[in-house]
């Protein structure tokens, strides 16, 4: 057997060393966004090959992650004088 390189539909690729069943590879999320909370990144094998194989046939089924983050609390408190005399200025 010799190494298989897998290509994957965001252009990355894993390479799997002769005698070994997986590989793995490290992708960046999107960026910090409120509205990206609970969506999914998903990658399919878009190629394989080499490892000497008769009928290399990758699995076509997408590896989804959810995305979890929480929502970063922001709190503004706005005070004044309580009474201010007419004319007057408030801070």
């Amino acid at each position: 057997q010799t190494p298989v390189t897998v290509t994957l539909s965001n252009g990355q690729t894993v390479t799997v060393e002769a005698g070994k069943t997986q590989g793995s590879v490290d992708f960046q999320t999107p960026a910090n966004d409120v509205y990206n909370n609970g969506s999914t990144v998903s990658v399919t094998i878009e190629n394989a090959t080499g490892g000497n194989f008769e009928q290399l046939t990758p699995n076509p089924t997408p590896a989804q992650t959810t995305i979890n983050d929480s929502v970063d609390t922001t709190t503004a408190t706005l005070t004044a004088s309580p009474s201010v005399t007419e004319g007057g200025v408030i801070t």
